[in-house]
Order: C-alpha cells, then sequence, then structure tokens
C-alpha cells in the first residue's frame, strides 16, 4: 500500500552488506532507504530517521569518510523527536562525533561530545558500561591527565 516503506528493506539490506564488508553497496542500499524517509516535521508518532542515518554513518566512518560520517552523526543530535524513541542512537552519536573530532585533532568539540554521551549514559546498562569506561579514558587522555 505504501511505496515508501520499502525504505525498511532498502535499510535491512544495507545492513546486511556492512556486515559482509560490502560497504560500497550497502552505502547504496542506505542512500535509497534516506530518499524514501517522510519529512522530519510533519507530525508522525513516531521519528525514525535516526535508524537510517546511523548504520550510514557507520559504514562511512569504517569506510575513512569522517567527513560524511561526521554529517550523519550531526544530524542525529540534531533531531528533535526522534532522540526520545531512539535515545540510545542519539547517545552513541555524541562518542561518535568525539572519536572522529579527536581524529581532526579537534580537542575541545571531542571532549565536549564525549562528555556529553558520558552524560546521556552514566547510569546506563553494565553490558554498555565499558563504551562509557572509553569515553572517560579519551576524556582523560586529551585533558592531559593521563
Amino acid at each position: 500500500m505504501n511505496q515508501k516503506r520499502i525504505r525498511f528493506y532498502f535499510n535491512l539490506m544495507g545492513k546486511i552488506e556492512s556486515k559482509r564488508n560490502n560497504f560500497s553497496k550497502a552505502l547504496e542500499y542506505f542512500e535509497k532507504a534516506i530518499a524514501l524517509l517522510p519529512h522530519q516535521h510533519k507530525m508522525y508518532s513516531e521519528d525514525q530517521h535516526a535508524l537510517f542515518f546511523e548504520p550510514l554513518a557507520a559504514v562511512l566512518y569504517k569506510k575513512g569518510n569522517f567527513k560524511k560520517a561526521q554529517e550523519q552523526y550531526e544530524k542525529i543530535i540534531s533531531l528533535t523527536t526522534g532522540r526520545l524513541f531512539f535515545g540510545d542512537i542519539y547517545a552513541k552519536a555524541f562518542y561518535n562525533l568525539g572519536k572522529i573530532y579527536q581524529q581532526k585533532g579537534w580537542k575541545g568539540k571531542a571532549i565536549d561530545s564525549y562528555k556529553k554521551f558520558i552524560d546521556l549514559w552514566k547510569n546506563c546498562d553494565p553490558l554498555l558500561k565499558p563504551l562509557v569506561d572509553d569515553a572517560r579514558k579519551r576524556v582523560k587522555e586529551l585533558e592531559g591527565k593521563i
């Protein structure tokens, strides 16, 4: 009925190709999926943009295209309603932006991103704690405390 729902198929296929390390094909699928997203500011019960931006950003990061990965992660943190439904993706975007900023040598921005991530996930599930610990370690390194 709704032909734009094929975006979920394209997103899934992109994730499959990403797991196979076929990043070029994954990017094709993610771009097709994102092209079919409804406008973010319409009144939808659930803004799903983060579900589509995050895997694209992850593949771009793996390919070493940090500029485009940064753009996608910045889109995630700019979402309004999407952060309510997909807070985990929203929080991890700050961690990944911290890594990108750190690679670019942008110490201040990296520290700010890591601290935002730590603040959002300070009471996380114990299984996710290693990521928070890594962010804390990175902040200490950037501040010259290690």
